[in-house]
């Protein structure tokens, strides 16, 4: 195999001549050529310095791309004479876009042999620990998050958008009709946050939002770094049949209560609802995960439980940091796999100690990352009363809407059956289904 991809030099070299006759066309090409597209590294760093001289507010031309690679401490990339030979030769601002166009053609397939050799070298180097598909998944993922598409205008789309409006449902339904008054469902696209304290039941959310989306017919994965697949397949039988939580943890079941197992199996086997349970697991993994479920087709829910559970890796900064990363990313998942993304997460104790123990959003432990990033966060609340002297929890759970884009910050109250393992509309509810102004 040839392990060279041929280019012109002097293609990107009249493209920054064409800049330098025309320095405005700079904010043009920025759109569709990036640093790394060139083949000729005196060249890439001539565009980079263009670029910061644009930037800063100058006008790009020879003068000031030698006075910025003075300033910046760069003479060793290129000598003084080099942006002067560029802009003497036979370019003018109007082909800046064509030349931009082939090297950035030929940049990508540099690039894209570049990794074809990368991926060939995983093959060869036969990883039995590692999972090899998702290696070479991630560098065409990082090959397509490096290439520049020139903008469009923005009612270029519109046609397309008059298709989906009539075609497709903006959000799909999720077990609850209070929530989905409250705040329509979960969107394709979308990152929404769920938080409780501990034992709040806020995996038992999760869980079942994942167990309806899969039975829609949607694929859905769930991220458990807390509970085993046994586990949690003990928390959908209960979830399904009623049959409470102690006979399957003990394993103590009534002849009724096997046929009710035999029936959730039959049930359960029929959902594209996969688990990923590795303890220890990285952002990495989790990622490589939602990937790999997307290339099967139809992905619609990531359900991550729960973010704190992450482990930092060696490089990290602070603790703070990662998840503020991850609540990104988080985001940045939901669009690219155009897909809901859950991520459920513990709240702070601290909010015990206030008159009010309600929890308000800045209770989220650990990251405003997840606030700023979330397109919904929903608090979970269990109130407390006393029973004989002793404090215990209601059945009541509130769920406390803190942030939408969608609409305006609400409550609503349903029924905790952790007996069961699930959560269930009240039999009367006392709040309107829809409050004025709602959507």
């Amino acid at each position: 195999m040839n392990d060279s991809i041929e280019y012109d030099p002097q293609t990107e070299a009249f493209m920054l001549c064409a800049v330098f006759s025309e320095p405005s066309r700079i904010w043009e090409v920025r759109q569709i050529v990036r640093e790394g597209d060139f083949a000729v590294p005196r060249a890439a760093a001539l565009y980079s310095l263009m670029c910061e001289v644009a930037d800063g507010g100058g006008t790009v031309s020879p003068i000031t791309v030698n006075d910025r690679r003075i300033a910046s401490g760069r003479t060793h990339e290129f000598d003084a004479n080099y942006p002067h030979e560029v802009n003497g030769l036979e370019a003018r601002g109007y082909q800046a876009m064509q030349y931009a166009e082939i090297v950035r053609r030929h940049g990508e397939r540099r690039k894209l042999h570049e990794a074809s050799i990368a991926i060939s070298s995983i093959a060869a180097s036969g990883d039995a620990e590692g999972d090899i598909v998702e290696k070479a998944a991630g560098i065409i993922a990082n090959l397509r998050d490096d290439v520049l598409r020139q903008s469009r205008p923005i009612g270029s789309v519109f046609g397309e958008l008059v298709e989906e409006m009539r075609s497709q449902t903006p959000f799909t339904s999720t077990p609850w009709p209070s929530l989905n008054a409250m705040m329509g469902g979960v969107r394709p696209g979308a990152l929404y946050t769920v938080a409780a304290r501990s034992g709040g039941g806020k995996s038992i959310f999760g869980l079942q939002l994942a167990m309806h989306m899969a039975e829609l017919g949607k694929r859905v994965g769930y991220v458990s770094l807390e509970m085993s697949e046994k586990d949690l397949l003990k928390r959908m039988i209960s979830m399904m049949q009623g049959i409470h939580q102690s006979a399957l943890l003990h394993h103590q079941l009534t002849e009724q209560g096997w046929a009710s197992v035999r029936a959730a199996e039959k049930a359960i086997q029929k959902l594209n609802l996969e688990v990923y349970d590795r303890p220890g697991a990285h952002w990495e993994d989790i990622t490589g995960f939602a990937r790999a479920l997307h290339r099967k087709g139809d992905l619609g829910l990531i359900v991550i439980d729960y973010l704190g559970l992450i482990p930092s890796g060696p490089k990290s900064v602070s603790r703070q940091q990662d998840l503020n990363d991850w609540a990104n990313a988080g985001k940045q998942l939901a669009r690219e796999l155009d897909c809901s993304v859950l991520i459920l997460e513990q709240l702070n104790r601290n909010a015990t100690n206030r008159p009010n123990p309600r929890p308000i959003i800045t209770d989220l432990r650990g990251s405003s990352g997840l606030e700023n990033a979330s397109d919904g966060v929903i608090l979970m609340h269990r109130g407390e009363k006393k029973i004989g002297g002793r404090v215990v929890k209601t059945s009541d759970v509130d769920f406390i809407l803190a942030k939408t884009r969608q609409g305006e910050e609400a409550t609503r109250t349903l029924r905790f059956e952790g007996q069961y393992a699930r959560i269930v509309q009240k039999e009367h509810e006392d709040t309107a289904l829809m409050e004025p102004g709602e959507v």
